[in-house]
């Protein structure tokens, strides 16, 4: 448990750290307020009190009689706000004192925990292994207008920004595809199970009838030891059957197990497999054949992702790695006179920007616009992978004009100024034109002649409207597709199958279909007369094979779909991604914004891409009201909860439940479960809400999973708030309380001092419960076992679905984890003065918190996706919620004091409260408008550090890779300065100017960003250069080559030994291997990451298990005759001795580099 800080985050990432520093900041908040809140208020609360007075039997006025001794405060509460007698109100000036320190201790702490939050993600944000992911310098834009959409128009919108544009995606509408996808994921797995069933039925068929046998046989039998040693060894065949080699394949396409392979595809290229001899083995497959041996043992399976790099550093210095290393931040370090260009124009006969004439020499690199083939037109078309039909020679040619196009100016040219102006004459009544001689809107180059061919003609509001209805949707035109198979089972059945020699007809798997197309396919299940029972295995491969033949000839001809109003734009630069976000963009309000930066690939949610901006705004207002009307209906079974807790009370007011009193054993019992019961029950009920609002995010239209998180989380605590706190507070009269409130808001604080000290012990309890259930279920695993032990041995009956369990670790879904915690923080602070004993109860939760969740995240949890820690400062900012209500039910609670003589001595108290009430709202209001900005985009002060740390990650990374020596390096950093011609660099120049105080006051010839950029660049070259000398004349890239072989086996094998000895690689699927690419493999799977992932969705293969009565492989030929577009195969699977499937290697689908986090 001793890791650093730095530690946790590069283990666990930003969403980890900054939660349990939530739990460790909530500590520091009570952990003080304990100390000093509960020495001073709980004596001054109970000495003297009401409740005293019962203990003693000194009843003021000698009354005794039952109303007065109700009214009393007992238990806890006699150490609370409503113990203080009337004739010691006095004392009220303590609990104002204390309350005002609490506020501004709690606002002091959040201002410092901003302050660090925004010092540590910056760091993050600009380290050297961050910037080499795509998310750091890409951005989302959405609602751009039509005239700028296109590639043309975008480069010469934002090359403004400092290194130009990488790369940009025009997104085009793909759901129709996607549900294709989705529908064809589905249907695979149907055929999957089904056909496992089928042989694990003939299978056990066969075994009964071998154990059966006849009378002499049953005789021989043997006893129950040797048939379980039997089984023992059958079992051992089989593991070794599974993970050796043997088996029938059909159609199985070629999957990239490899960078070189994936980047090779990602080029259009044929890889080589000759660059891959000698490369040593990867341990994927050693660890592989260990999985479905045990939990700890599967999850090695996503180890060693991203290796390949041998052949990565020869494709290096193939090209030339003063070009590679040159790069800024593992994308690309253009060399620009003007800091504002990408680059400046050249001719066709100057030469390459390093004197060679390499594939990759022209920038900016061949952009991947859309799904589109690749043109360089005004239109807005892009590159494919999967539909690129032109040749490479082609690309270049597009690539080598694209980079001859200048982007300075893209709004008009020379020969247009006159349309510049409007000249048309505006009527007086025309309020709504600009005045005639105005500037004309600007319009990108190229516009008047694009023609529309490419956009949708318009549309009317009706056609808008029913389109965006599913089962009113215009199809569009119909296509054509070729048949996808060969054979109709309904009037060609099976004859001679194998399966027919063990099984009856009516024994295949079945389901029901609905009988007419359009309905749903779950709606049969619901209600069985709607639909008709079909042949499952029969079903499943005509649609399967149906499905993949249009899929595979829609990817080929991604123009059919149109494009959309978004792009992703990925620049050279990481700053100018976050000066992009923060710039007013376009001239007109609400055009091509919102931006998002820090988009990673593996987050984006793809099927929101086409939704519009209308549209969802539309979506969030429909669920914002399922939102409102969730936070009223439930209030129903909350409410019910909280009377649990009042068994007396009820087994007053139901007369069936007097025989609970009359046993006074089970009348303690009672008592006991009621104070337990009511937060119980309330926490299984509240378990369905996050699942529903995750529901509701993402049919809002997030697109991404960090814009989903922070949807739940606003909605969650709302619902929590209200739920849990103010309902309980006052579950006598939900309804009638909020709608007094409605009516009479001014009476708010009344009524939360009258109900909320009431409900002072169920939170006592509900926290210290929630605290021991969650800290000893999150260590324990409870869950984790149960679905490990029972519930995957029932629903997991194919090889894949145990795969997938045996490697998939837990995640964690951020949007409704913080508020659960932050609802707890909200109801400490609402009691820290009211009940001040609640602090106690706090420092306990969060501490056994804190501990549970910072053992599971750093040993359990695996981490996938980061949002970049952007949930802390809303659950700061959710925090204050609990300052408000404590603030206001302190100003009721003075207003309602009264003495013995039924005077309000209070009302200063309560002036005084509502003095801070406000100046909290101003403070947090002041808080957030000066750390808004930084909480989300960097600032250019970090520029120049941020380059020259990538400057030594990256020097380091090549001496690592034994790409340069210390004496290169020694070498390089001592030649004499001026000798620019050789790329040298005079280190003393870092300081020149910034000595310079006098003379030029603070004029700069150039900045210091464009200094360090020029150095950085001159160091990564030459450190290039070397290499390339070294490999042409002096023959060590051989040797260098050797040096990087033989650090990655020596990596491979100390990774491969530290995973098995963390309990068989527990965190194996913690894949970084993004650090160890080259800058060219980088920007190869970044190009195919951002593609849309209908036009990346490979050709699923069906996985059965391989059994010895020849069932598996009749079935493998039969798909195989039935239709060449089903892919199938039994390699790597067996059945054991109880006809259980088993598996030896990865799902012959599965691909490693799909594990390397970009």
């Amino acid at each position: 448990m001793s890791f650093e800080d730095r530690e946790i985050i590069k283990k666990c990432g930003l969403d980890a750290y900054f939660f349990l520093r939530y739990l460790q900041t909530l500590l520091i908040i009570f952990i003080p307020i304990a100390l000093v809140v509960i020495p001073i208020l709980i004596p001054l609360n109970y000495i003297g009190g009401l409740g005293r007075d019962v203990v003693n039997g000194t009843i003021d006025g000698g009354a005794t009689d039952e109303t007065v001794t109700i009214s009393v405060p007992t238990g806890l509460d006699t150490l609370a706000w409503g113990n203080v007698a009337p004739n010691k109100q006095d004392r009220r000036w303590a609990h104002l004192i204390l309350a005002l320190l609490v506020i501004l201790w709690v606002c002091g702490v959040f201002f410092a925990e901003l302050k660090v939050y925004i010092k540590i993600r910056q760091d993050y944000l600009t380290s050297a292994e961050h910037r080499l992911r795509a998310s750091a310098n890409t951005v989302l834009v959405s609602s751009i207008p039509d005239k700028w959409l296109s590639e043309t128009a975008l480069r010469g919108l934002f090359d403004v920004f400092p290194g130009g544009i990488r790369n940009v995606w025009i997104t085009r509408d793909f759901t129709a595809l996607l549900e294709k996808i989705h529908e064809r994921a589905r249907i695979h797995k149907q055929l999957e199970e089904a056909e496992s069933e089928l042989i694990r039925k003939a299978k056990r068929r066969q075994m009964k009838q071998a154990r059966e046998g006849t009378l002499i046989q049953r005789m021989k039998a043997q006893n129950r030891a040797d048939r379980a040693q039997r089984a023992k060894e059958e079992d051992e065949a089989a593991q070794r059957r599974a993970e050796g080699e043997g088996g029938l394949s059909a159609h199985t396409p070629h999957l990239p197990h490899g960078i070189q392979e994936a980047v090779a595809e990602a080029e259009g290229d044929k890889f080589d497999p000759k660059i891959n001899h000698g490369r040593p083995e990867s341990p994927f497959g050693k660890i592989s054949r260990g999985i479905g041996k045990g939990v700890g043992k599967g999850v090695a399976v996503v180890a060693g992702a991203g290796m390949g790099l041998v052949e990565g550093a020869t494709a290096a210095i193939r090209r030339g790695i003063d070009e590679e290393l040159e790069r800024k931040a593992g994308f690309g370090f253009v060399k620009t006179d003007d800091p504002r260009r990408p680059a400046s124009p050249i001719t066709p006969d100057s030469g390459s920007v390093h004197g060679g004439d390499t594939d990759d020499d022209y920038r900016p690199k061949v952009s991947f616009a859309s799904e589109a083939p690749l043109k360089y037109s005004s239109s807005p078309s892009g590159s494919s992978q999967e539909a690129q039909d032109d040749s490479k020679a082609k690309n270049r040619q597009s690539a080598r004009q694209s980079y001859l196009r200048h982007y300075g100016n893209t709004t008009r040219r020379a020969t247009n100024l006159d349309e510049m102006i409007v000249t048309k004459k505006t009527r007086w009544w025309e309020f709504w034109k600009p005045p005639t001689g105005s500037y004309a809107s600007p319009i990108p180059q190229g516009y008047e002649e694009r023609g529309q061919d490419w956009k949708d003609d318009h549309k009317s509001f009706w056609d808008i409207l029913r389109n965006s209805v599913p089962l009113l949707r215009d199809p569009g035109p119909a296509v054509e597709y070729p048949p996808a198979y060969t054979r109709d089972y309904t009037t060609q059945p099976e004859e001679d199958a194998e399966w027919r020699k063990w099984l009856k007809p009516e024994e295949r798997p079945r389901h029901r279909v609905p009988r007419w197309p359009g309905l749903p396919w779950w709606l049969p299940l619901i209600f069985p007369p709607i639909g008709k029972k079909v042949d499952t295995i029969y079903w499943c491969r005509q649609e399967l094979a149906r499905l993949n033949l249009e899929i595979e000839e829609d990817q080929r001809h991604p123009e059919r779909y149109p494009v959309m109003n978004s792009a992703f734009i990925q620049f050279n630069h990481q700053v100018a991604a976050h000066m992009a976000c923060q710039s007013v963009t376009h001239h007109i309000p609400k055009q091509m914004a919102p931006r998002m930066v820090e988009i990673s690939p593996d987050d984006v949610i793809w099927d929101n891409m086409a939704i519009t901006w209308w549209n969802e705004w539309a979506r969030r207002a429909v669920v914002f009201l399922l939102v409102t009307a969730m936070v009223v209906l439930w209030a129903f079974p909350v409410a019910w909860t909280a009377s649990l807790s009042q068994i007396d009370a009820l087994i007053r007011k139901y007369d069936w439940l007097s025989f609970l009193v009359e046993n006074e054993t089970l009348h303690n019992a009672v008592k006991a479960i009621a104070g337990v019961l009511p937060a119980l029950v309330l926490s299984l009920i509240l378990a369905l809400v996050p699942i529903v609002l995750g529901y509701l995010a993402t049919w809002q239209g997030a697109k991404t999973g960090a814009s989903k998180s922070e949807t739940v989380q606003v909605y969650y605590f709302s619902f929590l708030f209200v739920q849990v706190f103010l309902v309980v507070s006052i579950a006598s009269g939900t309804f009638q309380t909020i709608a007094h409130l409605t009516s009479n808001l001014q009476d708010t604080p009344q009524v939360l001092a009258e109900n909320l000290p009431k409900a002072a012990n169920y939170f006592f309890a509900y926290m210290i419960l929630q605290a021991l259930s969650t800290s000893s279920g999150t260590l324990l695993q409870i869950g984790t076992l149960f679905i490990w032990y029972i519930w995957a041995r029932i629903v997991d009956n194919t090889a894949r679905a145990k795969w997938t369990r045996n490697t998939q670790l837990p995640t964690v879904t951020w949007g409704s984890f913080f508020p659960v915690y932050t609802n707890f923080a909200c109801i400490a602070l609402i009691y820290s003065i009211v009940a001040p004993l609640i602090s106690l109860f706090a420092i306990i939760t969060f501490s056994l918190l804190w501990v549970a969740h910072r053992y599971n995240m750093l040993y359990v949890t695996r981490f996938k996706t980061d949002t970049g820690g952007i949930l802390y400062p809303r659950a700061i900012n959710q925090t204050f919620t609990g300052l408000y209500v404590m603030e206001l039910c302190m100003i009721g609670l003075f207003f309602l004091a009264q003495d013995e003589t039924g005077v309000n001595v209070c009302v200063p108290h309560a002036i005084i409260m509502i003095i801070a009430f406000f100046l909290t709202a101003l403070y947090q209001y002041v808080l957030n408008s000066s750390f808004g900005p930084l909480l989300r985009y960097l600032p250019i002060t970090f520029e120049d550090e941020a380059v020259l740390r990538d400057e030594a990650f990256r020097r380091a990374q090549a001496r690592r890779l034994g790409l340069i020596t210390e004496d290169d390096e020694a070498t390089g950093l001592t030649n004499p300065a001026g000798d620019h011609s050789a790329d040298d660099i005079e280190l003393e120049k870092l300081g020149d100017k910034t000595n310079d105080t006098h003379g030029k006051g603070h004029r700069r010839t150039a900045s210091t960003f464009d200094r360090f950029r020029h150095q950085a660049g001159t160091w990564a070259a030459r450190s290039g250069k070397q290499v390339m000398r070294a490999a042409t004349f002096g023959g060590r890239a051989e040797d260098a080559l050797r040096q990087a072989a033989q650090y990655r086996r020596e990596r491979r094998q100390k990774d491969l030994e530290a995973q098995r000895a963390m309990g068989e690689a527990l965190f194996g699927g913690y894949c970084d291997g993004v650090e160890d690419l080259t800058p060219h493999e980088r920007d190869a799977l970044v190009r195919k990451a951002f593609q849309h992932s209908a036009m990346r969705a490979r050709r699923p293969v069906v996985w059965i298990p391989r059994d010895d009565i020849g069932v598996s492989d009749d079935e493998i030929r039969r798909t195989k005759e039935f239709s060449e577009y089903i892919s199938i195969t039994n390699e790597g699977t067996a059945l054991d001795s109880r006809a259980r499937v088993l598996y030896g290697r990865n799902p012959p689908d599965f691909s490693e580099v799909d594990l390397i986090n970009l």
